[in-house]
């Protein structure tokens, strides 16, 4: 977790530093997105099984290389992952049921195009979309199975199991967004959005299951 301050830090005061230069063309800032996320998979057997509360958070780096258009990057810690349910029967008397509640956290780099409007009023409204690739860095689950054999019924449970050798280290997703910017004084922008991000890539590192990682966020940040 200090690698990851340290690198937000100096990509911080680079663009701070940027900024100075070229006070109208660049701006930078912090954000903030709490998130509903979910697994999606086509594996026979494994389905998704409800949402799970995350969260985003990073450094925002845009270019405004005309009055409508900017590119916008920088740096986001993201929690994501979701619930799942998975059952198989190894023979035709045993019956097993595991249920896993995935908590994945990931550095990303969103490269993304943003849309501007005119400013109407105090308002400016955007549309931004682009990719985010992502390195796994921490992935924990909390998981249940149940199995039945004949009539006989067993549960075990285990909650913060590591599954990093089990994950995918690198994610690649579409990201999808729109909301409004308000301007507070001078450049600095309050802005609020809402962002859909589909994984492209599949999460687990195995043949027999496949999921891709979705979820859909509110972000509330500030442009400087």
């Amino acid at each position: 977790m200090k690698k990851i301050f340290v690198l937000m830090s100096l990509l911080f005061i680079a663009t701070a530093d940027m900024k100075a230069q070229d006070e109208q063309k660049l701006h930078f800032g912090l954000k903030a997105s709490p998130t509903l996320a979910w697994l999606v998979s086509d594996t026979k057997g494994f389905e998704s099984d409800g949402t799970k509360l995350g969260f985003s958070y990073g450094l925002i780096t845009e270019f405004n290389f005309s009055t409508h258009y900017a590119f916008a990057t920088g740096v986001d810690v993201t929690y994501r992952g979701g619930k799942s349910k998975y059952s198989f029967s190894p023979n035709d008397s045993t019956t097993a049921i595991t249920e896993s509640a995935y908590n994945l956290e990931y550095i990303e780099i969103p490269i993304t195009l943003k849309l501007k409007t005119n400013e109407i009023g105090y308002l400016t409204y955007f549309l931004q979309f682009g990719v985010a690739p992502g390195i796994n860095i921490r992935s924990k689950a909390d998981v249940k199975t149940t199995t039945q054999i004949g009539s006989n019924v067993t549960t075990v449970s285990e909650d913060a199991v590591d599954i990093k050798d089990g994950i995918n280290n690198f994610n690649l997703s579409m990201i999808i967004g729109g909301g409004v910017e308000y301007t507070l004084s001078g450049s600095t922008v309050l802005l609020i959005g809402v962002t859909f991000n589909n994984g492209f890539l599949d999460i687990l590192d195995g043949n027999a299951i496949k999921a891709n990682s979705d979820y859909l966020g509110l972000t509330v940040g500030v442009l400087f």
